[in-house]
């Protein structure tokens, strides 16, 4: 690895050169736009994005041909990865729509509600999923313009594709040309292949493609690394960035790209890789959405041990979801959630590998990781559902959640935590059933053999077929009880099978009566669950806006959690705390008092009396190694 200062570069940029630069690409742009754009090879969709600063926007043109049976434009409706419906088209504005000569066409807009039916607790309910589509009359070429706001945050822009990117509905799996104006001096980074270094031209096999890869630009803290003779690039903005130590973030993104593409043994399936991190100014903690060459993660400045295992689990996506998938992950209908069962593997049992693979190369120790198996389960037990609900379920109805909409949980349980300890129990069943001659990694590594080098997804029953396939004919009974079926895991008997047991404790604690998140990206803190104490007083739904007259700090729904934890963790059973809240387009203030509870402590210990064979079959499960280079 080469020396700290050859690894590190700043592309910051003052704010005064970027206003110089912006009065003279403004110039330019202004010429620029007046001409129409040379036409391109037949199928070929170009997008051209100016970056205004000062006007707080992007600027979109997307020029394209064989229109000339008219032509259907739409804004996706949720993002991949992010299982929740947006009604993104609104941010679209000062739409219009030109000819080859540049003459104006008309543009129809149609919105129509596509019904869907949803269980909420005994009653079926009905949400309307609003689709805009923006219609063009036929013309040999066309070019669409139009205006997103994007205001730039500590200097730095940086922005999504289902966001930003309009889509022709004929013209989706056709090659797409990304090009970027950006001011003087700013350097822009994605997934994307450059067609000439420096160009600022960009090529993406098709729409779903060029949608799965965010953009940073503007004043950033740059940093890169060479992994299994890939570059990796470390990209952070935000005014907290000047807070991390870069030595120990760089480290641990490589250690994550080293040991996650040694477990796939082979080269890693993309050119480059870059990391989008928006920083914040707090000790621990990250959010993220996967891509098929990037990730945006939002960073907690301290890069701690649950920032960590997020970096573990984004980067671990590169195989499970954005190429190991089912089939209605991709192509996308971005009209609507995909309806498939699997999400327990492609989220869950990736999270299971985000602190599996750590442990296994060294990353951590037996306690944190027995203390991570904990947690998961403690989480479980203690939510009802999942007496109601598993893991299968959990990931089929996940468009049922949240009223209709969504989110990026699942239906009434995590598919999550459900999916961490599924693939736990199906990893231990497998060596056990095998005497150790095969595991969960030969499942992950037959379905990546399935689905590499762009191969359609698999079918819903193609984990169950793996499993079977791997550990013998009696793991379909096995799977059908930890996964189709709910508090089907067993685990008390499955970690029995590796020499542990499962250790509960009761422990009293204070409730706030209210759950509270919301979806990434997000602006609003949301209640998501009333209980007992609060009853009456909340509603699912109510926004939080302030605590004791106190508004909840941040911009965004993480950090206004993460504030909202702090200024109520101190709370004393009985002692009312005063809430404002948006319900609808009323403001008011509710009192809501806490109450004592008692809730389950969850540890996993070693069994003192485990046998030999019970031994051997931890050791093996738990056994540390070395990447390779």
């Amino acid at each position: 690895m080469p020396g700290e200062d050859s690894m590190m570069e700043s592309t910051g940029l003052s704010r005064a050169n970027v206003t110089r630069g912006v009065a003279l690409y403004r110039s330019l742009a202004m010429a620029a736009a007046a001409l129409t754009l040379v036409p391109l090879a037949f199928a070929d969709v170009h997008y051209k994005v100016s970056v205004l600063p000062d006007a707080g926007m992007l600027h979109i043109s997307m020029h394209l041909t064989g229109t000339n049976r008219g032509s259907q434009f739409q804004m996706p409706n949720w993002a991949p990865g992010a299982y929740f419906l947006n009604e993104n088209f609104k941010a679209v504005k000062n739409l219009k729509a030109l000819d080859a000569d540049g003459n104006p066409l008309d543009i129809a807009q149609e919105i129509v509600s596509i019904k869907k039916t949803y269980r909420d607790g005994l009653a079926d309910k009905v949400f309307e999923i609003p689709v805009c589509t923006w219609k063009v009359k036929p013309t040999k070429s066309l070019t669409v313009e139009y205006d997103i706001a994007q205001k730039p945050v500590d200097g730095a822009v940086h922005w999504g594709g289902p966001t930003t990117y309009l889509y022709e509905t004929g013209h989706r799996l056709e090659k797409c040309v990304l090009e970027l104006q950006l001011p003087q001096g700013w350097t822009p980074y994605l997934g994307l292949t450059e067609t000439k270094p420096g160009s600022n031209v960009f090529t993406a096999k098709t729409y779903d493609v060029l949608a799965d890869n965010p953009v940073s630009t503007g004043e950033l803290t740059v940093d890169h690394y060479e992994s299994r003779g890939k570059t990796h690039w470390i990209v952070m903005r935000g005014a907290a960035r000047t807070k991390v130590d870069r030595v120990n973030l760089l480290n641990a993104c490589k250690f994550v790209s080293d040991t996650e593409t040694d477990f796939f043994g082979a080269s890693a399936p993309y050119d480059k890789y870059v990391w989008h991190f928006a920083v914040m100014d707090s000790p621990d903690g990250a959010g993220g959405l996967e891509h098929l060459s990037s990730t945006q993660i939002s960073l907690a400045a301290g890069v701690g041990p649950r920032a960590k295992s997020v970096l573990a689990h984004e980067f671990f996506h590169l195989w499970n979801v954005k190429r190991i998938r089912s089939k209605p992950l991709g192509p996308f209908d971005y009209t609507k959630l995909p309806e498939t069962g699997a999400l327990w593997w492609l989220e869950g049992v990736t999270d299971y590998y985000a602190f599996t693979l750590p442990h296994r190369y060294g990353g951590n120790d037996d306690a944190s990781y027995f203390s991570t198996i904990a947690s998961n389960l403690q989480i479980i037990r203690n939510n009802p559902a999942h007496k109601l609900v598993g893991p299968n379920e959990a990931s089929l109805r996940v468009d049922e959640a949240n009223g209709g909409r969504g989110n990026s949980n699942g239906y009434l349980m995590s598919y999550y935590n459900l999916g961490w300890l599924a693939g736990l129990c199906l990893d231990i069943e497998i060596r056990s059933a095998t005497n150790g001659k095969k595991s969960l990694d030969d499942v992950e590594h037959a379905l990546w053999e399935l689905c590499r080098n762009d191969k359609p997804g698999f079918e819903e029953d193609e984990i169950r077929r793996q499993t079977i396939r791997m550990g013998g004919p009696e793991m379909g009974a096995v799977y059908d009880r930890i996964v189709m079926k709910a508090d089907g895991m067993a685990m008390e008997d499955t970690l029995a099978k590796v020499g542990l047991k499962v250790v509960v404790k009761p422990e009293q604690y204070v409730d706030l009566g209210i759950g509270f998140g919301g979806f990434p990206g997000a602006t609003a803190l949301v209640v998501n669950a009333v209980r007992a104490s609060a009853e009456g007083k909340v509603q699912v739904g109510d926004k939080i806006l302030a605590v004791n007259g106190k508004a909840l700090a941040g911009d965004n729904v993480r950090a206004m959690a993460a504030d909202m934890t702090k200024v109520t963790k101190d709370v004393l059973a009985g002692t009312p705390i005063k809430l404002t809240i948006m319900r609808g387009d009323a403001k008011m203030d509710v009192e809501i008092s806490p109450a004592t509870l008692t809730r389950d402590i969850y540890s996993i210990a070693p069994e003192s009396t485990a046998t030999e064979g019970q031994l051997k079959l931890r050791q093996a499960w738990l056994a540390q190694k070395k990447a390779r280079n």
